[in-house]
């Protein structure tokens, strides 16, 4: 028989056993639990964590600037859209998906190219997500969204389209965006590049880095058979910064209407006789789609060409801007079509082309200020010199006109600012000399470029001798000099430094530059360094040229007591007149093909009493600055100042 301690040590043994059999169990039980683990629950995740495994990385584009004008109404926003993009790898056939696609949505033929070509465009990449178009609407997206397990492959997105709430009003000043290509930016992108827009002209160009904002980044995660298993956003974006500018979207639409309409009226194309004439005619535009325009002999015509400017003269902030033909900046945040893009580009008036930046335009009579100014500012004259105008100036063997055939008499310098007088400003020229009245007209703003925010702009052409003897090997001649003294010749402007000009003669301490945003130039500017007198006596000549009583303007007063406008009136002859059509008798400006009328042009400034704001009006081929671009300028400032 066992004794007591037997049994006691037999018991603790077996309890023992079982202990570590049990702990055995568990040990090995847990073992075998991570194998399976490994090996088939978590197989993914390693599978992804593998040699074979690679990231790829794509940039996000965040939401876009609004350009504003300066009481916070939309130039350019954004709206929301919709996207859809594929998550393709190269084990997909993408052809089936899209044929599956647009049996239920249309997709533009562009955006299939683009689909395509985005692609072919990184042979290294095993996967990536590429868009196919950004044109969706809701009723697109439900379409796709009931069938969506016929093509699991695609995704759709929220996005933002571009928008221009103004369209046509100010469709120079705000630009567009467009796809970006590796031309149009320092900033190297790699992939996917169809997602980003940036800006194309205007605005939307010169300050895209501000409207762009700062990028995100998303990381996809793709096994080595190309498939994505995660996809994750690990930088947020940053939206772009507003651009508030100094334009004033009422009077914006004002002076368009106003300028297009020019001296024309507006008819009903309803109208029969209107009919007959527009079925004759080609390219005719159309105001609100149904009128259009006629002139004082009753023929169709096209809306008024030019510019019109609109400048603060005390911080050159530009309040209207108007370059005539327009177009709509919508039209490029949808699928621009060939044909509309070949309308825009082979129109023969141009309306991609920002003629008060870019436009350059012989300035006429509206330069005679700065011929005074340098002949004054040299002391070559004082304001009582007088010169005799018979209606001719001969030079050696040529003979230069004054636009009023039988002459002008004996004037002095006030009547002939008044009157417009050219043989006065021959012999002034002749006097002053072609370098010191280049000085003066770059004293005064003209050729040269401002930091204005605008990337297209024209420096225009102000010569002097050592210019002709640089470009042409020529020496300058006393004849160039004296079509340089009437703002003819070599001489060229933009619409925009004639506005300077004026501002700056207005202002008649500083050097006013221009800008289109608001708050921009505040005790900013250089001073003017012109005798104060000598510019309060040009500001007298210019009130004499609207309220004098043989004044080129005289017609178009603003007729107010408090609010009357100073100025001075152009025409510029765009077709050289031989004398043998002077003899003959002169074909009369309206009867001319419009491409040989005369330009007109107006520059002046509100009101006389109290400078406020400077104008510019050119109308191209408008014929007489006197009673084409001048009623204009009045209109604008009677809308201004309420009168």
């Amino acid at each position: 028989m066992k004794n007591k301690s037997q049994k006691y040590l037999e018991n603790v043994i077996s309890k023992r056993f079982f202990l570590l059999s049990i702990l055995k169990g568990v040990v090995v039980g847990a073992i075998g639990w991570r194998f399976f683990d490994l090996q088939m629950i978590e197989n993914r995740k390693y599978e992804k964590l593998s040699d074979e495994n690679q990231f790829n990385f794509y940039m996000i584009a965040p939401e876009r600037g609004r350009i504003l004008d300066r009481k916070m109404r939309l130039l350019a926003g954004n709206m929301d859209g919709f996207s859809l993009v594929l998550k393709w790898n190269k084990n997909i056939n993408v052809d089936n998906v899209i044929k599956k696609i647009l049996k239920i949505v249309n997709i533009s033929k562009k955006d299939l190219n683009n689909f395509y070509d985005e692609i072919k465009s990184d042979k290294k990449v095993f996967a990536k997500e590429i868009l196919i178009t950004k044109k969706l609407s809701q009723k697109d997206v439900s379409k796709l969204a009931v069938r969506s397990i016929e093509f699991p492959e695609v995704n759709f997105l929220m996005t933002k389209k571009r928008v221009y709430p103004q369209g046509i009003l100010v469709g120079h000043i705000t630009g567009y965006v467009g796809p970006y290509s590796k031309k149009d930016t320092k900033i190297k992108l790699k992939s996917n590049t169809a997602w980003f827009e940036i800006g194309k002209t205007g605005l939307e160009k010169y300050f895209d880095n501000d409207l762009r904002g700062t990028f995100g980044r998303k990381r996809d995660e793709v096994t080595s058979k190309g498939h994505i298993v995660a996809s994750q956003v690990y930088e947020n974006t940053i939206s772009g910064n507003d651009i508030q500018t100094s334009l004033d979207m009422e009077l914006q639409a004002f002076a368009v209407e106003r300028f297009e309409k020019g001296s024309n009226t507006l008819v009903s194309i309803h109208d029969d006789n209107v009919k007959k004439q527009i079925e004759k005619l080609k390219n005719i535009s159309y105001v609100n789609q149904d009128y259009v325009y006629k002139d004082k002999k009753n023929r169709i015509v096209n809306p008024q060409s030019g510019s019109l400017i609109v400048m603060d003269i005390e911080n050159g902030e530009v309040i209207c801007c108007v370059s005539s033909p327009g177009y709509d900046p919508n039209i490029f945040s949808n699928d621009l079509e060939i044909d509309v893009w070949n309308n825009l580009k082979n129109n023969s008036r141009a309306p991609l082309l920002n003629r008060s930046m870019s436009g350059v335009y012989p300035p006429g009579s509206t330069i005679k200020m700065a011929v005074a100014l340098a002949a004054l500012e040299n002391g070559i004259i004082d304001y009582n010199t007088k010169f005799y105008c018979d209606g001719a100036k001969k030079l050696g063997e040529s003979t230069f006109h004054c636009w009023a055939k039988d002459g002008h008499g004996k004037l002095n310098l006030i009547e002939a600012i008044e009157q417009s007088c050219d043989v006065y400003f021959y012999e002034l020229g002749l006097k002053v000399g072609i370098d010191k009245i280049a000085l003066m007209m770059k004293r005064l703003g003209l050729g040269q470029y401002y930091n204005i925010e605008i990337n297209d702009k024209s420096k225009g052409v102000v010569p002097n001798i050592e210019w002709k003897l640089k470009r042409d090997g020529l020496q300058w001649s006393m004849g160039e000099t004296l079509n340089a003294s009437i703002g003819q010749g070599y001489l060229l402007t933009t619409p925009l430094q004639l506005t300077t000009m004026i501002a700056r003669i207005a202002n008649g301490k500083f050097s006013v530059t221009p800008t289109l945003l608001m708050n921009q130039n505040k005790n900013k500017f250089e001073a003017l360094k012109i005798n104060p007198q000598h510019i309060g006596f040009i500001k007298k000549s210019m009130e004499r040229v609207v309220k004098g009583n043989n004044g080129t303007a005289r017609n178009y007063q603003i007729g107010s007591k408090k609010i009357e406008m100073a100025g001075k009136t152009g025409t510029v002859q765009v077709v050289r007149i031989s004398e043998a059509e002077r003899e003959k008798g002169l074909i009369k400006n309206e009867d001319r093909p419009w491409k040989k009328r005369d330009h007109a042009l107006f520059v002046g400034y509100a009101p006389a009493s109290k400078p406020k704001y400077a104008i510019t009006v050119v109308v191209e081929h408008g014929g007489s600055g006197s009673s084409v671009a001048a009623p204009i300028a009045r209109d604008v400032f009677k809308y201004i100042f309420k009168v």
